[in-house]
């Protein structure tokens, strides 16, 4: 099933809108990757350099298949642009499926089920507005032998992990509190799940035990010459080819986490069925995107592409403003947050009059912006905006969006 563009995009700007600030606990780490994007040390030293490329980024599906060959797990292990380090997107498996409006709704798990790894690789895409570079699925044992290197990590759960059997039996497999794992065990919880317990419950498990291989990573001495100052072989990001080699990508920097949220579908238009099925929020999972895999996003609209710089250490701002960006219709392709200190104004530097005369629609929603015309370029960006004090203080009278986000997924 491939999801249309345009209708992507309908639904983007659907489930974006907001009425007040998100409290989304971005974890400070998820910009890091994207720092070193434009090899700037901060806001505006981009406009230094001529040209400019965003480089490639590389970023795995991966099932993690539980003992009854059902998709237990999924993630997106996305690879930082140096080839060190990088982020785990913790995808639920509940996630409803970007389907037309004359497809039944399914979860994505289903989509395994039903048409196997291709089948999900797709709706994952479809659903993330992504194309991923890899897709694979693996069980406990296969995932274990890929985190080995993260050694022993401590773990603390609220309740216990359980798994069931394709015979019915019931195990234990992480106690409930403080719990000194191993590979293996972590392995084996991310591939549990018991039959009708909602995902909801088990989600806050799913992003310790990611949260616990990404403490093992990180394991090697910060590089010392030239010759080491990538994880990956001279074939560069070509060498990703199997998931042991992208978590040795991973294990060779700093490893961020991230779980996308859900909210489960009551209402009998988008859950007929009354399935265990969720909506995500469309302006996080952009958000993420387009901070941690930006070379992955694929553009929906003809609109211009805008890279946003965000020199805030509050994920709440970053949330907004792509909200806000992609109900005016922009191609949001880049987030990162610079290191210098924010300035008083917003400033957008443009590189031609289109995109000055779209962008000074984007004031209603943005506040006040100070145009800068620039003669270099960003290949893939037509606008970026470097957002200042004032658009934090616009936020604070109390400006929003006031449509409503009920139909976050509806099929179209």
């Amino acid at each position: 099933m491939t999801a249309i563009p345009a209708r992507r995009r309908r639904r983007m700007i659907a489930a974006v809108v907001t009425t007040s600030l998100s409290v989304v606990a971005l974890p400070s780490g998820l910009f890091i990757g994207t720092n070193s994007l434009l090899h700037a040390s901060g806001g505006n030293s981009v406009d230094s350099v001529a040209t400019l490329d965003i480089p490639a980024t590389a970023v795995e599906m991966l099932a993690v298949l539980n003992s009854r060959n059902e998709v237990a797990t999924i993630a997106l292990l996305a690879i930082a642009p140096e080839g060190k380090g990088g982020t785990i997107v913790s995808v639920p498996v509940g996630a409803s499926a970007d389907v037309a409006k004359t497809e039944p709704p399914h979860r994505l798990a289903d989509s395994f089920a039903t048409g196997g790894l291709a089948a999900l690789k797709t709706d994952v895409e479809n659903l993330l507005n992504i194309t991923v570079d890899f897709a694979d699925d693996v069980t406990a044992p296969e995932l274990a032998t890929a985190v080995s290197a993260m050694g022993a990590q401590s773990i603390v759960l609220s309740q216990p992990v359980v798994d069931v059997s394709i015979d019915g039996t019931s195990t234990v497999v992480v106690q409930a509190g403080s719990t000194t794992t191993t590979p293996e065990l972590i392995a084996a919880a991310l591939a549990s799940s018991e039959p009708g317990i909602p995902e909801a419950k088990r989600l806050p498990q799913v992003k310790q035990l990611w949260s616990a291989i990404a403490d093992g990573g990180f394991l090697q001495p910060a590089a010392t010459s030239a010759s080491s100052e990538t994880s990956l072989s001279p074939l560069g990001f070509s060498s990703l080819t199997t998931t042991s080699s992208y978590f040795a990508a991973l294990f060779a920097g700093e490893i961020d986490t991230w779980q996308f949220s859900a909210s489960l579908f009551t209402d009998a238009q988008r859950n007929p069925n009354n399935a265990d099925l969720y909506g995500l929020n469309n302006a996080e999972v952009l958000m993420v995107m387009a901070s941690v895999v930006p070379s992955a996003l694929t553009i929906t609209s003809n609109n211009i592409a805008v890279m946003v710089d965000v020199p805030f250490a509050n994920s709440d701002t970053a949330l907004e403003a792509v909200t806000r960006l992609a109900f005016l219709g922009a191609n949001v392709v880049l987030v990162r947050q610079p290191t210098e200190p924010p300035v008083e104004r917003t400033i957008a530097y443009y590189n031609d009059s289109i995109a000055r005369t779209e962008a000074e629609g984007y004031m209603s929603l943005l506040g006040p912006l100070e145009f800068v015309e620039s003669t270099d370029v960003i290949s893939g960006v037509n606008l970026r905006i470097v957002l200042g004090n004032d658009f934090v203080a616009f936020l604070g009278q109390g400006s929003s969006i006031n449509t409503s986000t009920s139909s976050t997924t509806e099929p179209k």
